[in-house]
């Protein structure tokens, strides 16, 4: 018998607290899952500002994934391409020269396996 899969859909918004960089972060994944995304997706509401790249971050460690060059203000960009997440890992979306107050948002699609171990009770 396959795992089962549970659709699941993170959500993250932060409002860059001063110029620089703005960061970005879904939910950390939860013990015994696994969050296969099918889709990530990233968009300042607030301004087109510098280079956008996405990673997968497990305890400080960032692992690269993508990037877009000058996205464009209040306008959704979307990596559609499989990556799975491990329990303790999450997606960080970092965008170079964000303003102060700059509103960032990051959508992740896709579905969630859990362990063998959660699974039988």
């Amino acid at each position: 018998m396959g795992a089962k899969k549970y659709p699941r859909r993170l959500r993250a918004y932060t409002k860059v607290a001063a110029n620089g960089t703005g960061i970005v972060r879904s939910d950390l994944i939860q013990r015994g899952q696994v969050l296969a995304c099918q889709s990530i997706g990233f968009r300042n509401r607030t301004g087109a500002r510098g280079n956008l790249e996405l990673y997968i971050e497990e305890t400080g460690t960032l692992t690269f994934i993508a990037d877009q060059t000058t996205p464009l203000a209040n306008r959704w960009y979307w990596y559609p391409y499989a990556q799975h997440i491990k329990e303790g890992e999450r997606i960080e979306a970092q965008q170079a020269s964000c303003l102060a107050d700059d509103e960032l948002d990051l959508h992740v699609i896709g579905y969630v396996t859990f362990g063998v171990e959660e699974v039988t009770t």
